[in-house]
């Protein structure tokens, strides 16, 4: 077969796919820690912080978990080299932008957090981008498959 689909992905490829992989993992530890353990993460913020944080409706962290599992799973499909990859990374990065659109400027986040909170979301939404361009850009190189053609090949 001369699909290009069977293109043979360079190292530099499945490092993108292991540090997005990581990354996403400590998303989800993120999201966990936010969903169990909310009070011990907030140890060292102000009262104002901590009332900050207690007021984010519950719809956000619905929002973040979609961000955080479809990026999960888009870095596994990366792994894979699923096609799919490139649904889940944007359907993430919608989610992301939502998220901290909301929670750092309708819902005050820079103001209460200060300068310094604008950084992790900052770091968040870039690599976000990062991975679903990435996902676009080994998808028109012909190192992601479809699905089914994939588990054929298997």
């Amino acid at each position: 077969m001369n699909d290009k689909s069977n293109s043979k992905a360079p190292l530099w490829f499945w490092a993108i796919a292991v540090v997005a992989l990581l990354w996403n993992l400590m998303g989800g530890m993120i999201f966990l820690m936010e969903m169990f353990a909310q009070e011990a993460a907030m140890e060292g913020m102000t009262d104002t912080q901590k009332a900050w944080v207690r007021a984010t409706p519950s719809w956000i962290y619905v929002v973040f978990g979609v961000s955080v599992l479809t990026g999960l799973l888009g870095s596994v499909g990366l792994l894979w080299r699923m096609q799919n990859s490139v649904i889940l990374f944007s359907i993430s990065l919608v989610a992301v932008l939502i998220q901290m659109i909301y929670t750092m400027v309708i819902a005050g986040g820079l103001q209460v957090m200060g300068p310094s909170g604008a950084i992790m979301p900052a770091i968040v939404i870039v690599l976000a981008f990062t991975w679903l361009f990435a996902s676009i850009y080994f998808s028109r190189q012909g190192w992601l498959c479809r699905a089914s053609s994939h588990t054929a090949r298997s």
